[in-house]
Parts: C-alpha cells; structure tokens; sequence
C-alpha cells in the first residue's frame, strides 16, 4: 500500500504512522519503504518540523545505508540489494526493537519494486510505502495495490478549494479503462514504446517519434476532424493536453469524443486544470490499468500556522469523493459522502 501525498505537509507520515501501528496492533508482519526521503526531523527542502516514521520490533525497512546509523532504534541489516543513490545502497534491516526511523528509499520505480518484492520474500504480509511529493512513479499499480491520498490545507486557503484539488486527484488515479477494443489495440503498442493515432474509420496510424513532448503542435497538425483518439505509449503532459484543447475547441459540436489513452495514472503528467479544459472541451482520458484508492486523509493545518475547521474540511471533502472514506487521524474524525461518522 501506498500513502501518497497531494503536496508537501499534507500529513502523509501521519497516515503512514497510523497505518504501521493499526497493523502491528494486528500482528501482522509490515516492511517500510519510501520513494523518497521520509521521517527526518526538519523537511530537507522547506526546514520545517516533520514527524519521524515509528516502527515497531520485528519491521522490515528497505532504507539507504547512510541512513542506518541515524535512528532511535536497533537495526539489523538483513540483505543488501546492490541498488545505489545518493545516500547510499539500499539495504534491507529488521527493528530489532521499537523506535524512530529516516527513510530514503528507492528513486526508480523499478528499484522500489524489486525491494518490496524482497521485503515480501523475507515475510513481510504488507509493504507500506511512503510517497515523497513529487515522485510521480508510486502512482503506478505495478509498483503498489492499493493507495492513501493525503490532502491537506496546504492545498489551498479553504475547504472547498482542497476538497476539489482532492477530487481532481481521486478522479486522476481511478480513470476507466477504454472500450475492449481500443484496449486491444493499445496494450501491444504500449508495450513496444509506439504512440498510435485511431482516425474516423477505424483506421490506426503509428505515430514515428518515440516521444510527444516537443512534438504537441506538429502531432495536431495531423489531426482530421473525425479522429478519435491518441494512444500515448510516454507521459501525457500539459503541453499535450493543451494542444488537443485548443484543437477540440476548433472541432464541430457534434464531432466524436476525443480520447487520450495513458498506461496508467503514473503517465498522466498534467496539471488539474490542463485535465480540466481537456475533459470540458470534449476530451477524454483513460488508463488501461487505474489505480486503487481505498481512502482519503485530511491534514487541517498549513505551514503557515493556519488551521481550518477540522469537521468542516473533512466533511467537505467527503462530499467530493462520496465512494470512499475521509479520516482527520490527529482529531479522530471519519466522515463518508458528506456524513460524519
């Protein structure tokens, strides 16, 4: 499970702490990663106070070695992954007792996988890792099951604000897949790096360029008014969405829907509100494999020192994201399509 953040300081190593102690309670076996840097005293980019990472004995953590000798607790090296970063190579080491931790992990999705596929072999029955903001990959289902979205008032200065940067989120991760028919043909293509355009017929063109980026406006170009969709085999940006935008915005009202198909929630790289005129002027986007969401957390303070209504924030954006649940884990509060619980 993952425990991603909206932004920086939106409680995200609160709710991974609430996690490891709700299944130590339960006695089950937890390894600890991050995709990033997590659990040290002061945020290495803003020097504001974070709150440590809390393992208890017996916990497996895939951390970078320089990172060992900096903990409240006893750490055991059990393997040694060969995997090289800046901080060091990573290692797995067991708790040998309970205490503080500093997380920095793997930075490539490919590395985090094989060390939580090690974490496993070593007994770990449920692998939490932390998301440093930013890091785009843990949005992907090859690296982990299921997600915690962190959201908090560093979002925005009020609860309506955060709870619809939420939803954009929420809405992000859990896109539908296309039709059987478009999956079919897209699968292949991703898979050997090919973009592919579905034109008015159903007629397929394999686009020559092994990336779109830099490419947006001669891709457009290309485009007939009929066209139905854009298989991006790379990252779908901005500057993508934006081209397609203002194309769409040229096209008849009763053209077809355009529809813009990505790998996964990891490759949509655009901003909420590209993906917004995107969608408001007839596009659509899919995921051929989206990502589950199972809850919602809400940190109420900001940076700044400012702190809304936690019921309040809570509540609001329940109501935004009605399919799952919604904790304030500090205040105790849960709250389900606008409901407190």
């Amino acid at each position: 499970m993952g425990v991603v953040g909206l932004a920086k300081n939106c409680g995200k190593t609160t709710t991974l702490n609430a996690l490891i102690g709700a299944a130590a309670g339960r006695k089950i076996a937890i390894g600890i990663t991050s995709g990033g840097r997590d659990g040290e005293l002061c945020d290495a980019i803003t020097g504001l106070p974070k709150p440590p990472i809390n393992v208890p004995r017996g916990a497996l953590i895939a951390m970078a070695d320089f990172t060992i000798g900096r903990t409240s607790c006893q750490l055991e090296i059990v393997q040694r992954l060969g995997i090289h970063t800046t901080a060091g190579e990573i290692v797995i080491a067991r708790a040998r007792s309970s205490g503080q931790v500093e997380v920095i992990g793997c930075n490539r999705a490919s590395d985090l996988v094989r060390a939580i596929s090690q974490m496993q072999k070593l007994g770990a029955e449920l692998t939490l890792v932390d998301g440093a903001a930013g890091r785009t990959f843990l949005a992907s289902p090859d690296v982990v099951g299921a997600f915690v979205l962190a959201a908090g008032a560093t979002l925005d200065t009020d609860a309506r604000g955060i709870a619809e940067a939420t939803r954009m989120a929420v809405h992000i991760f859990t896109l539908p897949p296309p039709s059987p028919a478009a999956a079919s043909r897209a699968r292949p293509a991703m898979e050997s790096g090919t973009s592919l355009l579905n034109r008015a017929g159903g007629r397929v063109e394999a686009l020559p360029w092994p990336t779109l980026l830099g490419r947006e406006q001669r891709l457009v170009s290309m485009l007939d008014p009929g066209d139905l969709g854009l298989v991006c085999a790379r990252a779908v940006g901005d500057g993508l969405l934006a081209a397609l935008t203002s194309w769409l915005a040229r096209r008849r009202p009763d053209s077809p829907a355009f529809t813009v198909v990505a790998t996964d929630p990891s490759k949509i790289a655009a901003g909420d509100r590209t993906v917004q005129a995107f969608e408001s002027a007839g596009g659509e986007l899919r995921v051929l494999r989206k990502a589950h969401v199972v809850a919602v957390t809400a940190n109420p303070s900001s940076p700044s020192g400012e702190t809304l209504d936690p019921a309040g924030l809570v509540i609001e954006i329940s109501k935004q994201v009605e399919e799952m649940p919604v904790f304030d884990i500090a205040a105790e509060l849960s709250a389900s399509g606008g409901v407190m619980r």
